[in-house]
Parts: structure tokens; C-alpha cells; sequence
């Protein structure tokens, strides 16, 4: 299991945390009051200077100081109370989750990058970091065999493991048997009603590709169990996508539209298991994340991107910081085949393949130029093959978890004259002219294995 290094942070915030929360590109961030930062253009034939941004900075908030007894929880409000305590930590002790001196512009895709970053009216602050830090095992296409089904078939046939998985037989061995635990808990709980009457309580939102999530309070704070997650996940019968709060236990009892179970999540406190990546499932696989500046709105059944004041007026729940969670999809009706630990699951409402999921979850700022190509720089790649028109910018955003250029040439036949973005950090973008017909290759100069080519018709 890779686990996170230490690295300083620029970046200050209190600290706060709610229940298990969601990315969702249903609810866009406030548009920023002030002048966007300011993006570097490089026209194709000449050289590009350093990408630089303005500085902004996490609103501050207080810390939650409400005591809940474990046995009167009966609320969300209670359990969002309770979760404070028990799962929060401030950006102080979790500085190293952040690159230092960071000056980010809005970019990211949740579920698919280290980083997320959203423009609020405060300025652009991060939403989303995902673990661990450098090159992930990511396995979020439907050809391989990532799935939990899959993996179970992969595992009883005996065949050679893709080498995309990264892992060995025993490791598979076990990662198999942690699943089958988890799945036999989530069998004995299709039922909603069963999760009620066992404490569950519900936070009410249901989020596209996911569903809403029933948190067991009382099992946070004591480790990882394959065999116990504490949250179970359940969307609408009816497949539809519900308006408003989606529904609570009340006495033991379901008391929304009908749902059927899709899946199981974690929450597991860092003053747990470490403020390193989590020792969890077998294998790599397993890429934990954390929430960062996100509303709940346990009132209007969606999460948002807003201020801690924007919040509150709406009757939401402000979140500071929470770690670390997971997801495990596990119900055999929706196997996902982004991988059983994706963010999102493409069998949930709204159904759809993953890279239409892909698309859609990738955020832009109010400096994002019309009608250029979006290009995330991701998992130490570019996007192979960059399609675009004659006039037609790409825009690359570096949603990495460490620096990368984008520089003309090849590493062994470089064109930096041509066009070089200089040092991208993290939440840095780069535009790319593109005035003339042509292919033309590119690298990063720190990770020359890193290449693309963007092809201008």
C-alpha cells in the first residue's frame, strides 16, 4: 500500500467536519466576486512564460464544541454533530494533504484526479484530495477486470493478473475475501428498513451516479472492517433522481420513497488509522479520499460549493475537512464497472457509461476560455490523443499530485522554442494556441515518459 509523503501546506483553515459527503457536478460553486486569475497563453511558435496566480485563502471557521451522547442520536443534525468529533481534523494537522504555496485556479475531475479545485466567492479552494500521493493504481476502464464481480471471476479462474491492477495472486486472494465479507454485509441489509432499525441514519442527499448514504455513527472512531462499513448507500426504486431531502429513519423506520441498497462506504477517522493513506483492502486499488470546503444540504436533498455564510443561509451544513472514506460497490445489481472502489458508479441514476461520467465531473473555472478543449493532466499522463479545431485552444489543468510541464518536442528531440508552459503546480493550467493545421507532440520536461500529441484539423 503506497502511502502519502509529507509536504508543507500554504494554505489555513480551522476545523469542522460533517457526515460523509459526495462530489457532484449538479451543484457548481458560486462564481467568484473578484477578477479570475490570470491564465498563461502560449501561442503555438513562441515560448510561454511561467504560469503564476494571485494567492487566496481557505475561509477560516470555528470549531464545533456540541458533546453527543451516542445512544440519543436519532437526527442528522446529531449525527452530523457526532461525526464532528469524531472523524474532523484541521488543515493544521494535515498539511502535508496539500503542496505548499499553492496559488490554485479551478479545475479537476472528482473521482478521477488527486486533486480537485472549485471557485467559490471567496476565492478557489480545494474540494477533493484522493490518495495516495504520487502515481495511483487506477482502474476505471470497463475493460479490465476491476470490478468486484470481476475481480471474484478473475480470482476463481486462476488467470494471469493484467499488470494495470498491480498486484500479486496473494494479494488478490485476500482482496477477494475482504470484498465477499463486505457484500455478505450488505445482502443482510437490502432492506432499508433493516439499516434503520439497526441505527443507521440517513444524511438525506441523493447524489447522481452514487445515491444517498446511511451512517452507522456508533462504528466510527473504531477502524477498518471489511466486514462492517459504516455507511450503507440506497437510491430511489424508481430509479429516478429525487427532488429534496430524500428521507430519514424515524423510530427504526424508513420513512422516504422506496430504495434499494447500491452499495457500502467507509469513514474512518485519521486519529484511527493514520494520517497516511489508509491500511486497508489488499492491493492498491483502494484510493481513499478526502473532503475539503463542501455544504451539505440536508435541506435541499444537494451538496453545493459556497462560502461558510453562503451556507449557512441556505440551511446547510459547512465542512471544513473529513477523511478518509471510500466506497465499495459490492450490491451484484450495480456492479460498477469504473472499478469497485470508484467515486461513481454508472449503473445508478442517472444510468450512463463511464466516459460520459468522466466528461461531466470535470470542473472549470469562470477563466476556462469558450469553446477550448479541456485536457486534465492526471496520474503522471496527458491525455494520449488532443482532437481540436483550427482556433480551438486545449487548456490543460494539472489536477496532479506533483508539478509537470507541458513543453513542445519529445525528451529526445525537445522544442521548448515552440511553446513551454514552465512549471505547472498543482491547480496550475496552461493554454495552448493552436492557429495552424498540423500533429504536434509534447512531453513533460520532469516525467519524460509523459507524452501526447494534440492534433489540430
Amino acid at each position: 500500500m503506497r502511502l502519502f509523503r509529507p509536504i508543507a501546506l500554504g494554505l489555513t483553515a480551522a476545523l469542522i467536519a460533517v457526515a460523509c459527503s459526495s462530489e457532484t457536478p449538479t451543484q457548481e460553486a458560486s462564481p467568484a466576486t473578484t477578477a479570475a486569475p490570470t491564465t498563461t497563453v502560449a501561442p503555438a511558435t513562441t515560448a510561454a512564460p511561467t504560469t503564476a496566480a494571485p494567492t487566496t485563502a481557505a475561509p477560516t471557521t470555528a470549531a464545533p464544541t456540541t458533546t453527543v451522547d451516542i445512544s440519543e442520536i436519532k437526527t442528522t443534525a446529531q449525527l452530523e454533530a457526532y461525526i464532528s468529533q469524531a472523524a474532523s481534523f484541521g488543515q493544521a494537522a494535515v498539511a502535508w494533504l496539500l503542496p505548499g504555496e499553492l496559488d490554485p485556479k479551478a479545475g479537476g475531475a472528482p473521482g478521477y484526479t488527486r486533486y480537485v479545485f472549485r471557485e467559490t466567492s471567496a476565492g478557489v479552494l480545494p474540494s477533493l484530495i484522493e490518495g495516495p500521493l504520487g502515481k495511483q493504481t487506477r482502474c476505471d476502464k470497463p475493460e479490465l477486470p476491476c470490478s468486484y464481480l470481476d475481480l471474484v471471476e478473475l480470482q476463481a479462474s486462476g488467470a494471469p493478473i493484467p499488470d494495470a491492477l498491480n498486484m500479486t495472486s496473494e494479494e488478490l486472494d485476500t482482496l477477494v475475501e475482504q470484498l465477499n465479507q463486505t457484500a455478505a454485509f450488505a445482502a443482510a441489509h437490502t432492506d432499508v428498513n433493516t439499516a434503520c432499525a439497526e441505527g443507521f441514519i440517513s444524511d438525506q442527499i441523493q447524489t447522481p451516479n452514487m445515491g444517498s448514504h446511511l451512517v452507522r455513527a456508533d462504528w466510527i472512531g473504531d477502524g477498518f472492517f471489511p466486514d462492517r462499513p459504516e455507511i450503507l448507500i440506497y437510491a430511489p426504486s424508481d430509479g429516478s433522481l429525487h427532488q429534496g431531502p430524500l428521507g430519514q429513519c424515524v423510530d427504526g423506520v424508513w420513512n422516504g420513497p422506496p430504495v434499494y441498497l447500491t452499495g457500502t462506504a467507509y469513514v474512518v477517522p485519521p486519529s484511527v488509522i493514520g494520517f497516511d493513506h489508509p491500511e486497508a483492502y489488499a492491493s492498491d486499488l483502494d484510493n481513499w479520499h478526502a473532503h475539503f470546503n463542501i455544504c451539505r444540504g440536508k435541506n435541499t436533498g444537494n451538496d453545493s460549493f459556497v462560502t461558510p455564510e453562503e451556507c449557512a443561509a441556505s440551511g446547510g451544513s459547512w465542512s471544513d475537512t473529513i477523511g478518509w472514506m471510500l466506497h465499495a460497490w459490492v450490491a451484484p445489481d450495480f456492479d460498477s464497472q469504473l472499478g469497485v472502489f470508484s467515486m461513481w458508479n454508472p449503473t445508478i441514476a442517472p444510468v450512463a457509461n463511464g466516459g460520459d461520467i468522466y466528461i461531466e465531473r470535470n470542473v472549470q473555472g469562470s477563466d476556462f476560455p469558450e469553446g477550448a478543449r479541456q485536457s486534465i493532466i492526471a496520474n503522471f499522463a496527458f491525455d494520449p490523443i488532443i482532437e481540436v479545431l483550427v482556433g480551438q485552444s486545449v487548456y490543460f489543468n494539472n489536477s496532479d499530485s506533483v508539478p509537470h510541464t507541458v513543453s513542445a518536442g519529445t525528451a529526445d528531440a525537445p522544442d521548448l522554442e515552440s511553446f513551454d508552459s514552465g512549471l505547472m503546480n498543482p491547480g496550475d493550467n496552461y493554454q495552448l494556441n493552436t492557429d495552424q493545421a498540423g500533429s504536434y507532440s509534447l512531453f513533460c520536461a520532469l516525467h519524460p515518459d509523459m507524452a501526447a500529441t494534440v492534433v489540430v484539423k
